[in-house]
């Protein structure tokens, strides 16, 4: 039992620890849908504060606020780009330890979430995950700019990109630093 709960941190950490790197790569701007948007911030994530993980790149309307990006008010991409191989089980448990964690409640969200949760594949170094939604539109997830699945429902996108945003996040300095910036306290 010990073991096992051992076991289930160290992954639960190898998605979400970050530390305070700056990420690079991402272009200034990103077009989804009609919506041409910014790039706002980024943030670095690693494990136990050596290996690097992951990229983040967080886009949004080029006058939207932080609120705006959290409650999904305006239109938002979150981009990932792998820096090692993650297997998707693992990119699954560390999601659903969030969400449960923020104490959202799932029930009405199942579904879709077990749909989305499908529809994740392993990740190798140099591969990128984009999370976009616009209200009023699905929530769309795309590996290496090829769409894999949708989603619909504000509520949804809401829940899922507090995955990243929300009090309780999977980290919070990458939270801090993908919100810090937007919000145009620093600019990483």
């Amino acid at each position: 039992m010990a073991r096992s709960r051992s076991v289930s941190r160290l992954v639960a950490v190898l998605l979400l620890a970050a530390g305070g790197a700056t990420a690079g790569g991402f272009g200034d701007t990103l077009r989804t849908g009609g919506d041409e948007l910014v790039l706002k911030s980024t943030g670095t994530a690693w494990f136990g504060g050596v290996f690097h993980v992951y990229d983040a790149a967080l886009y949004g309307q080029r006058n939207a606020a932080v609120r705006d990006l959290v409650s999904g008010s305006s239109a938002r991409c979150l981009v990932l780009e792998y820096k090692r191989t993650v297997n998707r089980d693992k990119i699954v448990t560390a999601a659903e330890r969030v969400l449960e964690r923020q104490g959202i409640d799932l029930a009405p969200l199942r579904e879709r979430i077990d749909r989305l949760h499908a529809a994740y594949r392993d990740v190798s170094a140099g591969d990128r995950y984009a999370l976009c939604h616009a209200p009023g539109n699905d929530m769309r997830l795309s590996l290496n700019d090829r769409t894999i699945a949708t989603v619909p429902g504000d509520d949804f996108a809401a829940a899922y990109f507090g995955i990243w945003l929300r009090e309780g996040a999977i980290s919070d300095s990458l939270r801090d630093a993908l919100l810090g910036a937007a919000d145009g306290r620093e600019r990483s």
